[in-house]
């Protein structure tokens, strides 16, 4: 992102957003994420306040974890599925009528990544000085990211849409 500014504020950007067409510098980057991910909480019935980054400085995929404390004392554990997961096992369902192994919101968990790719997921954590390793996907999943992600470049918000379909069928 050598020599662009941020689309808001005209300071360095630090990440283009091709779904909001928009340079975004560090702190525009963070709002939108966090903004995306509170936006999650909020269509699920939760709220985010407590949510907090994961501690140390590695974050493999598919192994952070938060816990959300409800207002009740209680807890649901939330998982780090991703925009790409859930589009890759909409897309399975909808080409193999084979049934999702996700769920947004179910028995206790919540994956308040489910709008965010890990594109976006990697830079926010580059920029907390956290390592992100990108989950490596095989056979079929890697097929269907490779579809999803040709999409993705000629319809930006594409992956997004087929997950929004997806949940509004009770699919995820």
């Amino acid at each position: 992102m050598a020599d662009e500014n941020c689309s808001i504020c005209g300071r360095t950007a630090v990440f283009y957003s091709a779904y909001l067409k928009q340079n975004l510098c560090k702190k525009h980057f963070e709002h939108m994420v966090f903004r995306r991910i509170r936006a999650a909480f909020a269509s699920n019935g939760l709220k985010a306040k407590d949510c907090s980054l994961p501690r140390g400085n590695s974050a493999p995929a598919g192994m952070i974890r938060f816990l959300f404390k409800d207002s009740k004392g209680g807890g649901i554990r939330l998982q780090t599925n991703t925009l790409e997961d859930f589009a890759v096992s909409v897309m399975e369902y909808f080409a193999f009528s084979k049934k999702p192994n996700i769920s947004v919101n179910s028995k206790g968990t919540f994956s308040p990544l489910y709008t965010t790719s890990e594109k976006e997921i990697a830079a926010f954590l580059d920029l907390k000085g956290i390592n992100f390793h990108e989950k490596k996907r095989k056979g079929l999943d890697a097929e269907l990211l490779g579809i999803l992600e040709d999409i993705e470049k000629r319809r930006p918000g594409g992956m997004l849409s087929i997950v929004k379909i997806g949940r509004t069928l009770g699919l995820i």
